[in-house]
């Protein structure tokens, strides 16, 4: 057998037995955060997560178990949304990874939601992906502000 009739035959084993090739965690989640950043394509941001994955915002305090209730969580169609700029509502000032880790810490950039104005927000988003690059968990540590939206007064009053 030649070699490239060897290779094709190991592809299509590798095809049939259900192995997939392991994802580029590094190219994932550059895509990811590209897609967060443009608030643009809602399903395609909702097929990083894998089905059964869970999702914490560890400041509000909330945990959510699976694609569906993510999808309700982030759900981009609620309320009205504005960018303050013409820019990304989110940018990455550092991104460690490790492994299928990946630690990114940035800016959620001003904008409005129903009228009110918001952020810039701080955070740190800490993903563990699987094999085939979907996230199996999220946790999101984000500076909400004004503090009022978390303590229902104004920080320091």
């Amino acid at each position: 057998m030649s070699g490239r009739h060897w290779a094709i035959s190991l592809l299509l084993l590798c095809h049939s037995s259900g192995y997939a090739a392991e994802a580029n965690i590094e190219e994932v989640a550059s895509e990811y955060f590209a897609i967060y950043a443009s608030r643009k394509d809602f399903n395609k941001f909702m097929d990083f997560y894998e089905e059964q994955s869970v999702l914490k915002d560890v400041i509000y305090d909330v945990e959510v178990i699976g694609r569906s209730a993510i999808r309700n969580f982030f759900d981009w169609e609620r309320g009205e949304f504005k960018t303050a700029t013409a820019g990304p509502i989110l940018s990455i000032n550092n991104q460690i990874i490790s492994g299928k880790t990946v630690i990114s810490t940035g800016v959620f950039e001003t904008f409005y939601f129903n009228g009110e104005k918001l952020g810039p927000w701080e955070f740190v988003i800490w993903q563990e992906y699987n094999e085939v690059g979907k996230i199996v968990s999220q946790s999101d540590w984000i500076n909400y502000s004004p503090k009022k939206i978390l303590i229902g007064r104004n920080a320091g009053t």
